[in-house]
């Protein structure tokens, strides 16, 4: 079984591995336990540790088991299928109060791809033990869970299709458009690529220089203004129609 904090040598502990009201305060704002008793949150942060990893440490290897679901305090994961030439398909980002691992933990499987942190990343880890005996006996979280693992499965399908039939400006105007959604409104925002251009390249399916190129078409079209990382979109309506 993988052991998270021996990987690379990148993850750790940081002194605070089994602080009770830290782990609790990281369950809780996991989806999964969205209105799942207080009590019943406790039990299952009480088997649950935190770990730390550093920028580049490789989380979970495609092929080995996971020790249990990870959910994610803060920092950034990708999670990758790797290629045999070297390549990477990047198949989702992994941010704040999101997780990942439930089918296989649950299902006892080995993982199918690799997660490598894209940035300090401070996570918890949760055995498959407590998650079991909840499902039994708490209705609400059952009803997440398959929600969870619900929602996994039209993701994949909406990426595969976005894959197959969709061209690359497409791709990329959706992403923008799901950035600016959490800003509201409609007019003018401002967004932040949560990753660099070469991993958002990877996540899209395109090479790196396609996505510049097609970030300058943007830029000359009047629909969005560039600094660095920062992108402001600067007229939404004709972004969605591009998405859509």
């Amino acid at each position: 079984m993988l052991q998270l904090n021996d990987v690379n040598g990148q993850c750790g502990t940081n002194g605070n591995r089994r602080d009770p009201r830290l782990v609790e305060g990281i369950v809780t704002n996991l989806p999964l336990f969205r209105d799942v008793g207080h009590s019943n949150v406790a039990l299952v942060a009480s088997h649950a540790r935190i770990e730390h990893c550093r920028r580049g440490a490789l989380i979970a290897r495609q092929g080995e088991r996971l020790p249990g679901v990870i959910g994610v305090a803060y920092g950034l994961l990708k999670l990758v299928l790797p290629r045999r030439n070297g390549e990477e398909k990047v198949l989702r980002f992994l941010g704040p109060n999101e997780s990942f691992g439930e089918a296989v933990t649950l299902l006892e499987r080995p993982c199918s791809l690799d997660v490598v942190a894209l940035a300090e990343t401070m996570f918890v880890v949760i055995p498959v033990r407590p998650l079991r005996q909840l499902q039994e006996r708490d209705i609400t979280f059952a009803n997440n869970l398959v929600r969870t693992l619900a929602e996994g499965q039209v993701r994949l399908v909406r990426e595969i299709d976005a894959r197959i039939g969709s061209s690359s400006a497409k791709r990329l105007a959706a992403y923008l458009e799901s950035l600016a959604k959490f800003e509201g409104g409609s007019g003018a925002c401002a967004v932040q690529l949560p990753v660099t251009k070469s991993a958002l390249a990877a996540r899209l399916g395109i090479t790196k220089e396609t996505m510049s190129r097609l970030l300058r078409e943007l830029k000359d079209q009047g629909l969005i203004a560039m600094a660095g990382g920062a992108i402001t979109i600067l007229d939404r309506p004709r972004l969605a129609g591009i998405a859509n």
